[in-house]
């Protein structure tokens, strides 16, 4: 089965459990009927003729979906209806599909206000706020998890709350603000194991690895990491998995162990290629990317950090755009191509500029700062480590302040006159 074929039969399994498996395979057999009937029309015209029409309904085209929708409305009453899109969303985040994601969640908000569903507005908020912070777009991730946590509030539901506290000290967590970041996931995971979801438990410790990979503790992270896998693995997570391994993957190389972390990368890709996310499958090409740039095979790291931009090019990622492009201006620099690392390292740095993303606006000032030490530009290289330096400061990132002081120092020792001694 392709991927396309993956995310309809999961489509059609919700649409099966709440409609009925009569009207599932009535829309079925309708949308093979009329795309027969098109091919007849449309004939032998190269122009418009489809040379090889999908075998079921293509849940990712625009016609298709809008009909799977206008069924479910005149089947199910407003409640169920609300149930169904929520589920479809989650299904289409799963996949990767963002945007389709986002325009179903639109679909549960201002109908479920008109009909009183609070807890279908609250969840919508709840998912759209997540999806919303998986692109980096803060602002709007804060106003829907805010909006939702009022309705929760309200509600008392204690499992909602600390779900929407999770999301938000990741969101504070990429926009470098670390330790208010871990005071949350700590509040989120005292929530949830009070409340026995073994589950979101495991997602918040992943998350507090995470945070020591940033401080530069390593092997405190993939404690983390190795604690709760055996979580995932027992529910059969492909998609906290695929997340775990990825992380896993980051906190090896950080510690030089490049072939480990490169099985690691391989780990995710599997995963992520079985989910068909492109967001996962595009960072775990990024792993694979850096894992090979560290082991000097350079053609093969542009080969995945061009297939990673592929991939977020689908979901207009622009964090994830970023950190692909300065791995490639990294490739650039190390084969002497100056001018071609030059503009993706600056294009990485605005676009992290942007979305207030202070690690990885550090870690780019840093790669501009080693290309302009090869370039030989003293004056300028200290002024991109200064930029990284403050910015690692600013989130703790111990090893990475480290790392930036030894570099200036070089430089400096390289640069600064020295007095003679001789007679």
């Amino acid at each position: 089965m392709n991927n396309n074929g993956m995310l309809s039969k999961e489509i059609l399994a919700v649409l099966k459990e709440y409609c009925g498996p009569r009207v599932v395979a009535r829309l079925v057999a309708g949308q093979k009927k009329s795309r027969a009937i098109e091919q007849r029309i449309l004939g032998k015209n190269k122009l418009t003729a489809e040379p090889n029409p999908p075998a079921d309904l293509s849940m990712t085209e625009g016609t298709s979906f809008a009909h799977l929708l206008t069924i479910c409305k005149e089947q199910l009453d407003d409640y169920e209806y609300q149930e169904v899109l929520l589920l479809l969303g989650n299904i289409f985040k799963t996949h990767g599909r963002l945007e389709k994601a986002e325009q179903t969640l639109n679909l549960v908000v201002e109908p479920a206000k008109q009909v009183d569903s609070d807890e279908y507005v609250a969840e919508a908020l709840l998912k759209r706020g997540e999806l919303y912070s998986i692109q980096g777009k803060w602002g709007r991730a804060a106003t829907d998890l805010d909006r939702s946590r009022e309705i929760y509030r309200k509600a008392n539901d204690k499992s909602a709350l600390a779900r929407i506290e999770n999301i938000s000290a990741a969101n504070l967590a990429e926009q470098g603000k670390i330790r208010e970041a871990e005071n949350s996931f700590l509040k989120a995971l005292h929530h949830f194991e009070d409340s026995d979801q073994e589950w979101m438990s495991g997602t918040v410790l992943m998350n507090l690895g995470v945070i020591q990979n940033i401080f530069g503790n390593w092997d405190e992270a993939l404690n983390y990491y190795r604690r709760v896998l055996p979580y995932f693995q027992r529910l059969g997570d492909m998609n906290r998995l695929a997340e775990l391994r990825h992380n896993m993957g980051m906190s090896y190389l950080m510690k030089g162990n490049y072939l480990e972390a490169q099985v690691e990368f391989d780990r995710s890709l599997g995963y992520s290629q079985k989910l068909d996310s492109s967001v996962l499958v595009g960072s775990s090409m990024s792993g694979k990317a850096l894992a090979n740039y560290h082991r000097k095979d350079f053609s093969l790291a542009l080969a995945f950090a061009n297939q990673a931009l592929s991939e977020f090019a689908k979901t207009n990622d622009d964090l994830r755009t970023a950190e692909a492009l300065k791995i490639k201006g990294m490739i650039f620099r190390e084969k002497s191509q100056y001018a071609i690392a030059e503009p993706l390292f600056q294009t990485a740095l605005r676009l992290n500029e942007e979305h207030e993303n202070i690690l990885g606006y550090a870690e780019t000032s840093f790669e501009i700062g080693v290309l302009e030490q090869k370039r030989r530009r003293a004056k300028a290289a200290l002024f991109a480590f200064n930029q990284a330096l403050e910015n690692f400061k600013r989130i703790g990132a111990g090893a990475d302040v480290n790392r930036t002081i030894a570099a200036m120092r070089k430089i400096k020792e390289k640069t600064t006159p020295r007095v003679s001694r001789r007679n």
